[in-house]
């Protein structure tokens, strides 16, 4: 069964309310009418998870729910999905967290809104069963770094150290900070860098991390810093794949139709993941993304269009 793939970071869900109202404020005051509305398991780390899993691997998940509505549904559907939740954390006295994307108005993502969790984005310290679990993988994999500056901590260093140590691949999503902090971001993530093989960012998170404002520079600066293979997600424009040899600019893939393009950037995570395990160049990896975001781009959220693997090839 294709990887063992060991994921941490947060679940949580979306909601996502997709129909036509009018522009006007006064007509919106008072409209009512149908629309499509759609409640689904994602996160940072969920969207990666499930879309891996698609791809036929097994997903070793670590997270934290709350022990409420939100926790139960998250839970019930990462089971019906295949992924097993025994290392998912359940907070008792916390709430969940959840995204509310309001397409009535012709955008493809927003307005939208947000509950930040009070529980968690994953454990603050890995126990032993939770290191093997995350240990006894091909790779090792961070979304939502950024996230959580109280999880900032040696734990989550540590964990990572000694995945290098035993020759596990390694790779993070950072994502960016739910509290706002002064750029450069590059300060925050610097101790991991050196255990740190695969960096994917999108293109504001690329420019605040390194503080450089020329997208070019700001990849080469990644690079210098010490990640070994750096994805550039420039959505409409494809995405910047580079290593210590090799920069390639990959355009975008047009889809039939777009229904919403949340999670975009996740599926291309788990595109681009898939392609390096299986030992595939960057540009060709970089493709496996863009056709994996494009994909996705034709349904509800990450993973509700998200291809099998058989569709990745060219």
């Amino acid at each position: 069964m294709g990887y063992k793939i060991g994921v941490i970071g947060p679940v949580n869900l979306d909601l996502v309310i997709r129909g036509n109202a009018p522009t006007n404020i006064n007509e919106l005051k008072e409209w009512a009418d149908l629309s499509e509305v759609h409640c689904i398991t994602a996160g940072a780390a969920g969207n990666v998870a499930q879309n891996l899993k698609r791809l036929g691997n097994e997903i070793h998940l670590v997270s934290c729910v709350a022990d409420d509505s939100f926790g139960t549904i998250v839970l019930t559907s990462l089971k019906k999905n295949g992924i097993e939740t025994d290392f998912i954390t359940v907070e008792e006295g916390k709430e969940g967290g959840i995204a509310i994307y309001i397409l009535l108005f012709g955008d493809n993502k927003r307005p939208a809104t947000f509950k930040i969790p009070t529980h968690h984005g994953w454990p603050p310290e890995f126990n032993d069963g939770m290191k093997n679990y995350l240990l006894d993988a091909d790779l090792l994999h961070s979304s939502g770094y950024l996230h959580f500056s109280d999880l900032w901590n040696d734990s989550f260093l540590n964990l990572f150290k000694e995945a290098k140590e035993k020759g596990i691949k390694t790779s993070m999503d950072t994502q960016f900070p739910l509290k706002p902090i002064d750029p450069p971001w590059i300060k925050v993530i610097k101790p991991l860098i050196p255990y740190i093989d695969i960096l994917m960012v999108d293109e504001s998170e690329a420019i605040n991390i390194t503080g450089l404002n020329e997208i070019n520079k700001a990849a080469d600066m990644l690079i210098s810093e010490g990640f070994e293979i750096v994805a550039i997600k420039l959505g409409d424009k494809g995405v910047m794949v580079l290593d210590n040899h090799l920069m390639e600019q990959i355009p975008a893939i047009q889809p039939e139709v777009i229904v919403d393009s949340i999670g975009a950037g996740d599926a291309f995570d788990a595109g681009f993941l898939q392609g390096l395990l299986e030992g595939r160049n960057i540009k060709y990896a970089g493709k496996m993304g863009v056709k994996a975001a494009s994909m996705s781009l034709e349904g509800i959220g990450s993973t509700e269009k998200f291809p099998t693997r058989d569709l990745l090839d060219f």
